[in-house]
């Protein structure tokens, strides 16, 4: 797998920027997005994807292969889209994290969803084992690959057509320079898919992406339901759902300053107002020590959604919220995908607000945004904002946030806490309620 020598690299990035932070940061920045995002190395992967479409004789079966992670297997969705833009016949398979799988089941733009992907950092050797097994049965006719860990060499034989995404890393950098292109990964997987088949075909339709989606079981809707009669929630009344976790210590806000956010959410907004608080996965805990860290008088708000809550359960809730406050991490990409009843018989409100803050990564690439150039706003019928915190060193490199071993976080220097809580509160203090799923 392609692990070793990004590890050796991005070591080094983050050794540089803990030595020099603002003058590291900037050289890395001055070097790699001329060197990677330069149009010779997108002709050169151009020219790579085109011999790949060459080779193609049919176009009856595709695969996949998303990131290996929650959020991913969401986003990227969209090439799904792209594929049935020109396919609507075609069988197309996507393989994903086995946690994500209830969310993505019932997919209209899917023939089979395989749940795949253990919940690791990268792929285990029975992830890779188990991908080279639906390879050699599924006889595709394309293998779209998503995920940057993963070569062909890993996965398939010299036979097998595969495309890769990473063909598309110098657009992306490149893009970061130009506010005109909605640089979000989900758009750009959407672009990259279409941009490789109309090497080869015609579409059917036009491009009209607006978003992803997720779908849900009608147990995972009642849980979520009965979590909001058991917990006193009013349909009538304002409610922030607000997710303190992230995967990565580069993208998780301080606990100071997330404290301060919650105390001032719960200061600010009216009596009514219920904030359902997230207990915490990887940061485990967190939850009930930010609700402890706030004024006692103002807990009463607070109702803590708990650990062992199922993903797909805690996923309709958000739909119950309106707003939904998170990081750059797997819940905020379930937050803006628009959300669906698989049986029909519920329908979702769909108009939650998402704000999303970040530390180390790229807003543009994953983040939503309905006001700013070159965001992908959510798919929601709400309005979406992207804040991201100072930094002295934030650079390119920070993208690849699994490989970087800064020893000092500096990617949350300078949070404006109160700006964020004036926000929420003036959107909620423009809203007015209706009853949820």
């Amino acid at each position: 797998m392609n692990t070793k020598l990004q590890s050796i690299i991005f070591a080094g990035t983050s050794r540089l920027t803990d030595i020099s932070p603002v003058i590291g940061g900037r050289l890395l920045d001055s070097t790699i997005r001329p060197l990677y995002g330069s149009r010779t190395l997108s002709a050169v992967f151009e020219h790579g994807s085109r011999k790949v479409m060459k080779r193609m004789k049919a176009f009856r079966r595709f695969l996949v292969i998303p990131d290996i992670h929650i959020g991913d297997a969401v986003m990227m969705q969209s090439s799904l889209i792209a594929l049935r833009d020109f396919f609507p016949d075609a069988e197309i398979d996507y393989v994903v994290n086995k946690v994500a799988a209830p969310l993505i089941e019932g997919n209209p733009d899917a023939t089979r969803i395989i749940p795949l992907f253990s919940d690791g950092q990268f792929p285990s050797s029975s992830d890779v084992e188990a991908l080279q097994g639906v390879i050699r049965s599924g006889q595709y006719d394309l293998c779209v690959n998503i995920c940057p860990f993963l070569e062909k060499r890993d996965i398939a034989g010299n036979g097998q057509s595969v495309a890769r995404f990473l063909n598309r890393a110098p657009i992306l950098l490149r893009n970061e320079n130009d506010s005109v292109h909605i640089n979000h990964f989900s758009y750009q997987s959407y672009q990259f898919v279409r941009g490789l088949l109309l090497m080869a075909a015609q579409p059917v339709r036009e491009d009209c992406f607006l978003g992803v989606r997720t779908t849900y079981s009608d147990e995972a809707i009642e849980s979520a339901c009965r979590f909001t009669r058991e917990t006193g929630l009013s349909s009538r009344a304002p409610v922030i759902m607000f997710n303190p976790d992230s995967s990565s210590r580069f993208n998780l806000m301080p606990f100071e300053s997330q404290s301060r956010l919650l105390g001032l959410l719960a200061a600010e907004t009216t009596a009514e107002t219920s904030i359902l608080l997230g207990a915490g996965h990887t940061e485990a805990g967190i939850g009930e020590r930010l609700a402890d860290s706030i004024p006692s008088t103002l807990r009463s708000k607070v109702r803590i959604v708990p650990r062992t809550m199922p993903l797909d359960v805690f996923s309709a809730l958000i739909d119950y919220a309106d707003v939904f406050v998170s990081g750059d991490t797997g819940p905020l990409h379930l937050a803006a995908a628009r959300r669906y009843s698989r049986s029909g018989h519920y329908q979702f409100r769909n108009r939650t607000a998402v704000l999303s803050f970040f530390g180390a990564t790229t807003p543009r690439m994953s983040g939503y945004d309905s006001f700013q150039p070159g965001y992908l706003p959510a798919n929601q019928d709400a309005p979406s904002w992207c804040y991201q915190a100072g930094s002295p060193c934030r650079n390119i490199t920070c993208l690849n946030k699994m490989f970087k071993t800064c020893k000092t976080v500096r990617c949350f220097e300078h949070v404006d806490v109160a700006g964020l809580s004036t926000l929420i509160a003036g959107h909620l203090n423009g809203l007015g309620r209706h009853a949820p799923v």
